[in-house]
């Protein structure tokens, strides 16, 4: 019997290490032993992590072995090592980027020019998701939104402030909000000592928001955690992605969904792409994400 062709993904989703022992554990997963010795990829080390799936849409999850400051520092490599993971991947549709990915070359742009596909950096879905997650923790309390220069940070204050919250756009003085949300493109941006000591950080920054430890009493949340509903699917490989990334067992990151959420309505545009994003997508995406089952969940970091 002649062996069962695997389905051909809908969507290639980029990501990479955020730390040196992340690359290492991907070196391993990936047989590229030399990078393992050395610490010092190629181009050549651009690999499948895993594959997911849900419907009658599939994906690919492939990995760019470049941490985040060396993505920041040479971003024509980063470039072409983008697009050689679509290449991999290739025949694909749509592309969803991951972290820094989604900043740098022009923050999706330039990949979508090289690559001829819609590129969606994955911020419509970050921002719905944090939006909702910090509308069911602030119960009223006035909200500091960080990292308000960002596409991220603007949507989740308008969203938010439409919503009827009270919110300040990073303010000098974030001791005086109870409910904050990080939103900064880069981490590591705020002492943990400047929260408020009952705070509850709402982060989706990748590195995390704050510079250390948070102190005791302040609750931090994953900004973009979403439940997996009972159909979703994941290779061997998958269940050990979704754990070690830190999407958790039974969740994943919202801009994993925001490609596939494209492919499935068999959108021509991206969701998120660029420094502007629209109110107006982050809203369409939450409402097809949530038509399809796709909703945030309160997960607890610390």
């Amino acid at each position: 019997m002649a062996a069962r062709a695997l389905p051909k993904p809908s969507f290639v989703f980029l990501v990479h290490p955020l730390v040196p022992a992340a690359r290492r554990l991907a070196a391993l997963r990936t047989g590229r032993l030399r990078m393992l010795a050395t610490g010092r990829p190629t181009i050549d080390d651009v690999a499948v992590y895993c594959r997911v799936g849900f419907g009658d849409v599939e994906g690919v999850v492939m990995g760019v072995p470049l941490l985040p400051d060396e993505l920041l520092a040479d971003q024509a490599r980063a470039l072409a090592w983008m697009e050689r993971g679509v290449q991999i991947a290739a025949p694909v549709g749509h592309v969803g980027l991951g972290s820094v990915l989604a900043v740098v070359a022009g923050r999706g742009t330039a990949l979508a020019e090289a690559c001829g596909l819609p590129v969606t950096t994955g911020n419509a879905a970050t921002a719905w998701a944090a939006t909702a997650i910090t509308g069911r923790v602030a119960a009223g309390r006035p909200i500091a939104v960080l990292g308000g220069r960002g596409a991220v940070g603007r949507a989740v204050a308008d969203v938010l402030a439409a919503d009827g919250h009270q919110v300040a756009v990073d303010p000098i003085d974030v001791s005086r909000y109870e409910v904050v949300v990080g939103a900064h493109t880069t981490g590591g941006v705020l002492a943990p000592s400047a929260l408020h000591p009952r705070a509850t950080l709402v982060d989706v920054a990748l590195p995390p928001t704050l510079s250390g430890p948070p102190p005791e009493g302040v609750t931090v949340l994953a900004g973009e955690s979403i439940a997996l509903p009972r159909d979703w699917r994941r290779d061997g490989w998958g269940h050990f992605f979704h754990i070690v990334a830190g999407y958790g067992w039974g969740g994943v990151y919202a801009c994993l969904l925001e490609p596939l959420i494209a492919a499935r309505l068999g959108r021509s545009t991206p969701f998120a792409q660029g420094r502007r994003l629209d109110v107006a997508a982050v809203r369409a995406f939450g409402a097809a994400a949530e038509a399809a089952g796709f909703h945030p969940r309160i997960r607890r970091l610390h």
